[in-house]
């Protein structure tokens, strides 16, 4: 069973009752690719993965699981230099079409506890929360049975952080705030003084060059 906190709602700021509410759930899937791997190969759980696209030290991973993100190693990262900074690293050819079934699956799992507004990525997707859900406790409630519905009937090895916030923008800034298997909620009574500490790349959309130019 994965981890409950009770502990979310209690530990909110206290506020007003029409200020204690949000509008939007963003749900990320964490390592997904590597997730997908580990729940169909229980010996690779609790192993550094990388999810490669052929077999070859100089390709690059397209997925890390978080045993291998503790190492440095990212998408992106060269194999042949993932292996120096974890020798123990076991490469895993990507299977697209696992990936694709889990995400049906997945889906299939959402919408028994909140709306699919928008699908923004095979990990990613965003739900307008109907107004029974709105309040913040009930919000943080079907959070937390969605959680536990992808991890008793998809996967035990797959994991999500979810953003609640007033819009689908600032609930994929809440969704980033913990990884992996975080649940953060950002009110209105909450800004600005949740964005305060985030850099301008924190922000989705935002990069490296986008950054220098703002």
């Amino acid at each position: 069973m994965p981890p409950q906190d009770p502990s979310i709602y209690s530990a909110l700021a206290p506020a007003p009752a029409d200020q204690d509410k949000v509008q939007w759930l963003f749900m990320d899937l964490n390592s997904y690719f590597a997730s997908v791997e580990q729940q169909e190969n229980p010996a690779l759980r609790g192993k550094p993965v990388a999810v490669v696209p052929m077999d070859t030290p100089y390709t690059c991973a397209i997925a890390a699981s978080y045993e291998a993100k503790a190492y440095g190693i990212k998408t992106g990262t060269v194999i042949h230099e993932a292996k120096k900074m974890c020798p123990n690293l076991i490469c895993v050819l990507a299977r697209h079409d696992k990936y694709v079934d889990y995400h049906h699956r997945i889906l299939e799992e959402v919408i028994k506890h909140v709306p699919i507004n928008k699908v923004w990525s095979i990990d990613e997707l965003s739900s307008r929360l109907p107004a029974r859900l709105q309040d913040t406790r009930a919000a943080i409630e079907a959070a937390n049975r969605l959680k536990q519905g992808i991890y008793d009937n998809v996967g035990t090895a797959l994991r999500c952080s979810i953003g609640l916030a007033p819009n689908s923008f600032l609930a994929k800034v809440a969704a980033e705030k913990q990884k992996p298997d975080g649940l953060t909620v950002l009110r209105d009574c909450d800004l600005p003084g949740f964005l305060l500490d985030l850099q301008l790349s924190d922000l989705p959309g935002i990069g490296k060059n986008m950054e220098a130019r703002l």
